[in-house]
């Protein structure tokens, strides 16, 4: 085969395999390929590599030693030590190897796989259907390469093949399934389509996703900011039909902890950033005459209130340090509250 095929090739599957769209890693890759000809000193990395080379080419056949699972192990043996760069680096260094020498086995003279054993794999079985070097079937097969590569690196980009899959199907459960893996590295957008569960009117609308709540809905805002829960619980205020989930923007996720003692809500809170930011979690509030925390039929209530004799115990999802100050910010607390402030890159 040509270096270029072994090059596509190599690109192709190991972003298929790895469901990657990295380019170092497919770099890495379509590097490696080339290293399995260097039993020849007259590849492109037997030019390169030339002591090498000449060295192999006197003392072994073509395609033999150097195209061998005897030779990817000792490949992936001798790079071991990338893993501390990444794993997925070694991988594509790997699998880059295995295709440079894989492809072979559908050129006439075949590889030996299993060298020492001089025994050659060639595939198919017919000769007239076997690949010659620089042919037109070979330049045709590098053709039909390319657009798979193009294909797979595409569909990787956008998240991969299940993504991709829930994204044309719109399903709300795919949708869900695609937050949870994507939230905590992109800003994201739900457009949905669905009902108004309380009026029955129709909805059509991007909203900004803030997180998932559960395996069925997910909690989203508007852009006045306004909370409401999404899927197909008794409990949404959207019921939702379709949903496609796009990538806005790459983030950062910090996620801190406060702990109070009976101290002042407001001290804590304002010092927080106060966009992107989420509280969540329960915080026992002292002396609470007077405080009223109203709820809402038609958005979801992120701060939720159940009083008792001289307290009340405030039970916080996903809500705004504006919100804390507004109906908790006079009042004195303990508790712990989960921080979550997302910033872009």
């Amino acid at each position: 085969m040509m270096s270029r095929t072994h090059i596509v090739l190599a690109v192709a599957a190991t972003s298929l395999i790895l469901g990657t769209a990295d380019p170092i890693v497919l770099s890495l890759g379509a590097v490696c390929s080339q290293l399995p000809d260097v039993d020849t000193t007259k590849s492109f990395s037997g030019r390169i590599l030339f002591p090498l080379s000449s060295y192999l080419e006197k003392r072994f056949a073509h395609r033999s030693i150097t195209h061998s699972f005897l030779a990817l192990s000792f490949f992936a043996i001798l790079i071991f030590p990338v893993t501390f760069f990444g794993y997925q680096y070694y991988l594509g260094m790997v699998s880059g190897y295995f295709w440079g020498f894989f492809g072979d086995v559908f050129t006439k003279s075949g590889v030996a796989l299993f060298y020492p054993s001089k025994v050659r794999a060639i595939c198919p079985a017919n000769p007239r259907l076997r690949l010659s070097t620089g042919s037109s079937a070979e330049w045709f097969v590098l053709f039909i390469l390319v657009i798979f590569a193009i294909l797979s690196i595409q569909i990787n980009s956008a998240g991969g093949i299940v993504r991709s899959f829930n994204q044309a199907l719109g399903l709300p459960s795919g949708a869900i399934e695609t937050v949870n893996s994507d939230a905590s590295r992109y800003l994201l957008k739900a457009h949905i389509k669905g009902r108004n569960a309380i009026t029955q009117e129709p909805i059509e609308k991007a909203y900004e996703i803030i997180q998932p709540l559960n395996q069925n809905d997910l909690l989203v805002k508007d852009e006045l900011g306004t909370t409401y829960r999404v899927g197909n619980s008794q409990e949404s205020q959207i019921i939702a039909s379709q949903m496609k989930i796009d990538r806005v923007a790459p983030i950062t996720t910090t996620v801190t902890n406060i702990f109070l003692d009976d101290e002042d809500l407001y001290e804590k809170i304002a010092a927080l950033p106060q966009e992107r930011t989420y509280l969540s979690g329960t915080l026992t509030i002292f002396d609470t005459d007077g405080l009223i925390i109203p709820t809402h039929i038609d958005r979801y209530d992120t701060i939720t209130l159940q009083p008792a004799s001289d307290i009340a115990y405030a039970r916080l999802i996903a809500a705004t340090p504006q919100e804390v100050l507004r109906l908790l910010g006079d009042y004195y607390a303990s508790g712990n509250l989960v921080v979550r402030i997302v910033k872009g890159k």
